[in-house]
Formats: structure tokens, sequence, C-alpha cells
């Protein structure tokens, strides 16, 4: 701009209408280069030593690694501050929203589906806005992220697998996966989906294209789940699959061929729903009627209640953590807005 308005060639007339133009986009790039400037954030980083330096050094062997570390606090002892709800409700809605499933694309980027309102939303947490609106051809309930900005998310009524594209922020049709009916529940990992079913209680491991290579279900002598509304998987070696079993107030390990590890139970959780792993070994599990977010410690086997109905939940149905923002973010049915605790 300050070349074009600077430039010889233009006559006094082209000068004028340069400047006009000026005058009308600045205002928007110095907006544009604010919100830039809140998302660049410090990262702490950790160096991780080998026990055996001395080893390390009379070979060839890297004397360790570096790795970036989102800094989570621990979530049993901190207190959470109740700040401004974010608010998620667009223009293009028409009924009030019902937020059943959120996943963490990247730092400070939320995915949430939308359940009345048939979309999923990407929702800026340092700039509380929604920033990008898909409609869906139905319903949906689960979502989860898939690499190369990716996305899925189950549509239960439509049978259905909806992929889409978030690049850029911005959202674009995929393919559809043909299911059977009441999908809830969606995971990925290893280059394959795990889909959770309400009717015929199971698990369904699928690829990207549908093919079905193994199902986890009840056996004659012994049900496995009654209503897994939710999967998760954890970050630990091997990893495991994390299933919340609504009809069993229950939260199951499972290898990940399936085998149940160990089945979690707490008193003040009641009808689990979202289950997310914010820390290794660490797990939040929202519970629908008992109105909490519980704190399930994979070590121990403890579940510790951090959010209560005195802190303003009301059927909480999703639970997600930013480590960007040191944020909880609770979604809720029948409420347009996010619920948002700060450690």
């Amino acid at each position: 701009m300050r070349s074009e308005l600077n430039s010889r060639k233009l006559s006094m007339n082209q000068r004028y209408m340069a400047a006009r133009r000026v005058h009308m986009e600045l205002p928007k790039i110095l907006d544009e280069i604010e919100k830039m400037a809140s998302r660049m954030k410090d990262r702490k980083y950790r160096f991780h030593r080998d026990p055996d330096i001395g080893r390390l050094l009379e070979s060839n062997t890297p004397p360790g690694t570096v790795d970036i570390e989102d800094h989570v606090p621990d979530l049993a002892t901190v207190t959470w501050k109740k700040r401004a709800n974010i608010y998620v409700r667009t223009s293009l809605d028409r009924n009030i929203c019902f937020i059943t499933g959120s996943t963490m694309l990247s730092p400070g980027l939320l995915l949430l589906t939308d359940r009345y309102n048939n979309s999923v939303k990407l929702v800026d947490v340092t700039t509380r806005t929604v920033t990008s609106r898909l409609q869906l051809p139905d319903r949906p309930w689960g979502v989860c992220a898939i690499p190369d900005e990716q996305a899925a998310v189950t549509l239960p009524e439509k049978s259905m697998i909806q992929l889409f594209s978030s690049k850029g922020g911005q959202f674009s049709y995929g393919k559809q996966i043909k299911v059977s009916c009441d999908c809830h529940g969606i995971v990925f990992i290893n280059n394959k989906l795990y889909v959770s079913y309400i009717t015929n209680p199971r698990i369904e491991v699928m690829t990207l294209d549908g093919q079905i290579v193994t199902t986890f279900k009840s056996r004659i002598w012994k049900q496995l789940f009654r209503e897994p509304y939710y999967l998760t998987v954890s970050a630990s070696t091997p990893p495991t699959l994390y299933v919340s079993d609504n009809g069993s107030n229950s939260v199951l390990q499972l290898s990940m061929d399936g085998k149940v590890l160990r089945e979690y139970r707490d008193k003040q959780l009641r009808s689990p729903m979202s289950v997310v792993e914010v820390w290794p070994g660490h797990l939040l599990v929202c519970g629908e009627f008992s109105l909490n977010v519980m704190l399930l410690t994979e070590g121990d086997g403890k579940m510790t209640e951090i959010l209560r109905k005195n802190d303003g939940l009301s059927k909480p149905y999703s639970v997600a953590f930013c480590p960007h923002t040191r944020c909880l973010l609770v979604g809720m049915g029948s409420y347009d807005s996010l619920k948002v605790f700060k450690a």
C-alpha cells in the first residue's frame, strides 16, 4: 500500500483512489495482526536425559531428546475459576445448541458437534469465536480428528460417518462411509476408525474406506457393553481404548484387540458421556445425570469430582482441556454456550 501511494507513475486521481482503498483495508489488517499477536504464546521445552550418561558419551547415541511441552497442571488439586462462557450459536443456527462432541484440532482450536443444528463448528478458544461452520445432512454425535487436517463425525440416524477437511481453518466435505444405524462414539488410531454402536452394543474397527476389520461385542456368556456412547484412546505404551458405558455407569479400559483390562466406577458418576485423555493416564469423564466432570487417574483407578452442579453444569455431554489456555471447556445439552473453567 505504501509503495502504491508513493508511486510516481500514478496520477493524483489514482493516488486518491488508492488512499481510499487503504483507508478501508487498513483496519481489517490491523485487526488480523492483533488476533495473530494474541495467539503467539511461549512454549516450554523439556530435555529428557538418558540415565546412563557415561555409556552415551562413549557411544554415538544422542544424549536425549527434546519435546515440546504443553504444561498440564495437576487437575485434581488445582483451583478451577469460572470464566465467561464462549457463545457458540451462529446466525445460521435455527435451534438452541446441543453440543454432544468435541476434540482439540490444534492448540487453541476446538472442533464441536452441534446436534440440534446439524453442524460442526470450529472455535478459536483464544479469541472466543466460532471461526468456521459446516452444515451436515443430519444430526451429528461424536467427532474425532484425523491426520492431515481431516476429521470424521458420526451421524447416528443417517447410519453414516461424514469425513471432512479443516485445512486453513475452513471446512470442506470429504467422502461418506455407510455404516449400521446408531453409530455414536468415534476415534482414529493406527489408520483405523473405532466406532461404537448403541443398538446391538459393539465397537467396529474399520478402515477409512469403511471396510470392517474386526468387531468387539458381547459374548453369549457375558455382555461387554450396554450403551457405549463415547470412545477415546490413551497415549500410554501400548495404547488402550477407553469406553464410557452409559448403561452401566462405568468406564471400561480395553486393549486395542478388544480385551477388557479394567472397569472404573464411582458412586458420584451417573450416566457417563464424553471421556477424553488430557495427559497420559489422566482422563476426564462427563456425568450427564450426576451433573459433574470427573477426573479418572489410571494409576490408582480413582475418580475425583472436579466440577459439579454448583459450577453451573446442566446435562454435560462433552468436555475438552486446552493446554494452550489451561482451560476446561464443557459442552451441554440445550445450551448455546461452552462453560469455561481456567486452572
